[in-house]
């Protein structure tokens, strides 16, 4: 229902300043527009947004590697979180996987990220291992980095 409400379509170059802007006001040290440009060049990375009255709300991106995916960032818009968008952009990003017989999708997140590590089990995520000392935060500490799984076939 969601998807039809909010058509699901790529990140075009256009989109590089507010899926940035968006990036760094839901991460820390998020991600700058010119990585955006870098991502959307690299053939083997795919994205899907959600748009409304023409303003990003959301994205997903993600690489492909022969058979196996990474998902490489999702992003709801505060405002728009917990309505069911994140669910709607990784079911069709996993759909898609699926269609291309991609095997594995991997994922990192941080430590300190409870929503995420609680979304990604929700939707069949298994956590494989823990990178330590990996996300930075303020005061120069970092985090570990938690490393999920699904196995799509």
């Amino acid at each position: 229902m969601l998807a039809k409400i909010y058509p699901l379509v790529p990140l075009v170059f256009e989109d590089c300043q507010s899926a940035a802007h968006l990036h760094q006001k839901v991460f820390f040290k998020g991600w700058k527009e010119n990585d955006f440009r870098e991502f959307l060049e690299n053939p083997l990375i795919f994205s899907l947004k959600v748009e409304k009255d023409h303003e990003l709300i959301g994205y997903i991106m993600w690489r492909e590697v022969k058979d196996e995916a990474e998902l490489l960032t999702l992003v709801v818009s505060t405002p728009y979180q917990n309505k069911g968008i994140g669910s709607v952009l990784l079911g069709r990003c996993i759909t898609i996987l699926k269609e291309k017989h991609i095997l594995n999708v991997f994922l990192e997140v941080a430590e300190d990220n409870h929503v995420a590590k609680s979304f990604y089990i929700k939707h069949d995520f298994i956590l494989l291992s823990k990178r330590p000392h990996y996300y930075p935060r303020p005061g120069k500490k970092k985090i570990s980095a938690l490393n999920f799984f699904k196995k799509l076939v």
